[in-house]
This record gives C-alpha cells, structure tokens and sequence, in this order.
C-alpha cells in the first residue's frame, strides 16, 4: 500500500482530516443554561433536607454551592432568553 502523503494523485495543499459540515445544537445556550439550573436546583434541594448530615461533617457550605449555583443559573437564563429573543428579532447583538 503506498504512502498517501507521497503518492502522485494527492494535492499538496489537500488535508488528510476534513470537518464534517455539522450545525451547532443549540445556537443560544438556553438549553445548556435550563439543564444546569435545574441540576443545581434539585441539588440544592437534596442538600437542604440533608443539611444536618452536611453539617455534622463539615460540609455545610455546600448548600450554599447549591443556592449560588441556582442562582448564577437563573441570571443565565434571564440573558440566553433575552439573547435568543433578539437574535429572532433581527436586532444586532455586541460582542
């Protein structure tokens, strides 16, 4: 079998890897910022009915992990909703 980087049909500026024409999923990100808050929400419910046994370790502060997190969460939402409605409007969106 013989070399493809040598043989005679292959153009030199060819790739031996090409990228598939693959369109992004989810183009907004509301998607990824619903799933993430609602981890971070059922989470921060678990940690609040096991507070006692977090706490007894040690590790209390993870409820707040969980709240900060569901928090950042629900700000992301605000902004990829307000992002996506835009984008369908037309409107230019900054940089």
């Amino acid at each position: 079998m013989s070399d493809p980087a040598t043989s005679p049909e292959r153009h030199p500026d060819a790739h031996l890897i090409q990228q598939a024409e693959v369109p992004p999923l989810d183009v907004d990100g509301v998607q990824a910022a619903s799933v993430g808050t609602g981890v971070f929400a059922v989470a921060t419910v678990i940690m609040a009915v096991g507070y006692d046994t977090l706490a007894a370790a040690g590790d209390g502060w993870w409820l707040g992990v969980g709240i900060s997190g569901f928090g950042l969460g629900l700000i992301s939402l605000v902004y990829t909703n307000d992002r996506r409605r835009r984008r369908r409007r037309g409107e230019k969106l900054s940089a």
